[in-house]
């Protein structure tokens, strides 16, 4: 066993080093490969590789190969072998001897030898670590001859089809479900690399058996409260890892189905995840483990947000308006399962445990801190919820909606599943700081929950006309979600550009739709925004701790004197919190603001500029450019943190702020064509909410 330990690690190195090995010719190493594997499925059959089996592992401690290594450690260096001999002729990385030499090693295993036979057998025996490296030479061959050769393997394929037909939970259906979607995963990831038809011949010999696979793997009771679904197997450690291979699988699937939808073909496999939501919506009202009810979330969010199979490198997918004939109505059947769940309080089920601190583990935060719950877990549940809404009200006008109970009843019990699972939220306008409590951690995600929300606010509004109070208790208030916006990134106008220039997030498409209702409703917005300056957690957001005095006092000393320098008067007058030293530029028509710095008090902001992300101002090219400003602004007043004006409120004029400096930055980059696209519909709706700013000063 010695000599074949050394062999086969000799033909691993030379194989990861792309030289040929130098102890033996092609022949014997298959020969040796072989007789490994072999004799390690003879003993398995007989019995005797259960002693092995039941030995525990340590996760930690790293797997270290004895003096004289056993059958089962050689036959993991086989699998390992095989695995990346497949894996580097199909990528085509070696040199042309070295290729030769161990495409002959591959020929002669699996040509003459019946190879794939011993390696499926072997898939299905009860040790998982030997399953999966069985599975996953499987797979990794399968794929060679798909892409270098355009066949399918036959042996694989009945194996597969055998399993799927038959299923029962353990390792045999695990390694079958795992081995199909890998295999799907490689053609998805680079469909051009195959024959064109690949994806469609596979897809159309699996189809019924994944169908009716589906139908027997999930729950089969009806949904209801306080009646969990269960599994026809006692052993839910088993089941866990049975529902998260196929949820792998309904998830390429559906990606598999965006990316051919342009050709109208549709298999039914392909639409489970949509059409037959309910069951998996039962997954998470059943007895299997917390981590497998996070999953289906996840999943039905990725569906819902047309991001299907986005983590596993498959690129962007088609829009669900330019898909298959099924596509709309299967979308529309998946909103309506979850907002039938919604309505009868299925969300009153759905676990929230606290966020673990070991990737994968088990572990959880200590302390009792009020954050320590799964913000992932709380995400997807909102993003299910808020985009079901927003499809609903996308067909038909959102009857549907309306007739059951109404977009502020589905909001509501939302909210009400965010307050009973941690999220603090208080009455008021501050119900609607959940987006941000939620998804502050995740850009895009945040960007898709106030766009959804935006647009059922419009969408009530026409057809209900409600007061901004009402939206504001459901926590529905666009204008409230912009603002919290604004206060988390410190009203700083580089993040918004970022946020405009990134193609990762939704950001562009919710801006724009939200200027045009903020030009709309002005004053709307002006009312939120006092209703915030006047809430405890507005004015705490504005504190700044004793220990910056001096550095405040420095701060105000230095403006005073550049700003002393640019024609300003400067006048000083006394408050309970010190004395205020103000700024007033010189006259103008409009927009002039007055500047505020605490002397030896924190009573209000005053900084340094923020950090940028990007200084997008300085170039060789830059130059001074105050005629973009509105009269009044000048770069000095540019680098303010904290604006005053005497009629408006603090957040009003600072969000006006705000806008304007991204106007203005947008501006300049369009005008030397550094702006990635064109941006005059925006730059106008900019222009317009500073004429209306203009306007109510007058």
């Amino acid at each position: 066993m010695n000599e074949q330990f050394n062999v086969l690690n000799d033909a691993y190195r030379s194989l990861l080093s792309r030289t040929l090995p130098s102890k033996m010719s092609s022949h014997e190493l298959a020969s040796s490969m072989f007789t490994c594997v072999c004799e390690l499925t003879l003993d398995a059959s007989d019995g005797s590789h259960s002693q092995h089996q039941d030995q525990s592992r340590d996760p930690i401690t790293p797997f270290k190969y004895s003096p004289n290594p056993n059958g089962t450690e050689l036959a993991c260096l086989v699998l390992t072998l095989v695995e990346k001999i497949s894996s580097k002729l199909t990528s085509q990385q070696l040199s042309q001897e070295t290729s030769l030499y161990f495409k002959d090693v591959s020929t002669v295993l699996f040509q003459y030898m019946d190879f794939m036979s011993k390696l499926v057998h072997l898939a299905c025996c009860k040790d998982r670590l030997l399953s999966h490296l069985a599975a996953k030479s499987v797979s990794s061959y399968v794929i060679f001859e798909l892409r270098c050769f355009n066949t399918v393997n036959q042996i694989w394929e009945w194996k597969c089809l055998q399993v799927l037909q038959n299923p029962c939970s353990g390792n045999e259906l695990d390694a079958c479900t795992w081995s199909l979607t890998t295999v799907l995963k490689a053609v998805l990831k680079e469909t051009s690399q195959y024959k064109p038809g690949t994806l469609e011949k596979l897809l159309a010999t699996f189809d019924t058996a994944l169908t009716a696979v589906y139908s027997q793997l999930v729950p089969v009771e009806s949904l209801s409260h306080g009646n969990s679904a269960s599994y026809p197997s006692s052993n839910t450690a088993d089941w866990a890892t049975t529902l998260t291979n196929l949820l792998d699988l309904l998830e390429v699937l559906t990606a598999a189905r965006f990316k051919l939808s342009t050709t109208r073909v549709c298999f039914t496999s392909s639409r489970l995840s949509l059409v037959q939501a309910s069951a998996l919506l039962r997954i998470v009202d059943s007895h299997v483990h917390y981590f497998v009810k996070k999953q289906v979330f996840l999943l039905l969010k990725r569906i819902l947000l047309q991001k299907a199979g986005e983590d596993m490198g498959f690129g962007e997918a088609s829009s669900l308006t330019h898909g298959d004939d099924h596509m709309t109505s299967d979308i529309l059947t998946l909103a309506d399962d979850v907002l039938q769940a919604v309505h009868t309080d299925w969300l009153q089920c759905v676990p929230v445990e606290s966020a673990a601190i070991f990737f994968g583990g088990t572990g959880q935060l200590c302390g009792g801190s009020s954050d320590a719950f799964d913000h992932v877990m709380l995400r997807a549940v909102s993003l299910v919820v808020l985009k079901s809404l927003e499809y609903k009200i996308q067909s038909a006008g959102g009857k549907g909606v309306c007739n059951t109970i109404g977009i502020h009843g589905y909001l509501s019990a939302l909210l009400l599943f965010l307050s009973q699972r941690g999220v603090q939220l208080k009455q008021g306008s501050h119900s609607c700081c959940w987006v941000s409590l939620v998804f502050g951690e995740q850009d895009d995600d945040m960007m898709e929950a106030a766009k959804a929300l935006l647009l059922l606010y419009l969408h009530h509004r026409v057809s209900s006309d409600p007061e901004a109070d009402a939206a504001c208790v459901v926590g529905g208030n666009p204008h409230c979600h912009f603002l919290f916006l604004l206060h988390s990134i410190s009203f700083d106008h580089s993040i918004l550009l970022d946020f405009l220039i990134s193609t990762e997030t939704c950001f562009l498409e919710y801006f724009v739709r939200y200027l045009k209702h903020l030009r709309d409703d002005w004053e709307g917005f002006r009312t939120v925004c006092q209703k915030m300056d006047g809430s405890d957690r507005c004015k705490l957001s504005w504190k700044i701790s004793q220990k910056d005095d001096q550095l405040l006092d420095n701060l105000r000393e230095e403006l005073q004197q550049s700003l002393c320098l640019s024609r300003g008067s400067v006048s000083t007058w006394s408050h309970s919190g010190g004395s205020v030293t103000i700024v007033d530029p010189e006259p103008a028509p409009c927009l002039q603001p007055s500047l505020c710095l605490p002397s030896g008090s924190a009573t209000a902001l005053a900084s340094t500029p923020p950090l940028r992300l990007v200084d997008y101002g300085s170039s060789e090219e830059s130059e001074t450019e105050d005629g973009d400003l509105p009269s009044g602004l000048t770069q000095d007043r540019l680098h303010s943190d904290s604006v005053v004006h005497t009629h408006n409120s603090h957040s009003f004029d600072r969000t006006v702020m705000c806008l304007t400096e991204l106007r203005v930055v947008v501006t300049r980059l369009q005008r030397r064509s550094l702006f990635p696209y064109n941006a005059t519909s925006l730059l106008k709706l900019l222009t317009q909410i500073e004429a209306k700013r203009s306007c109510s000063q007058r």
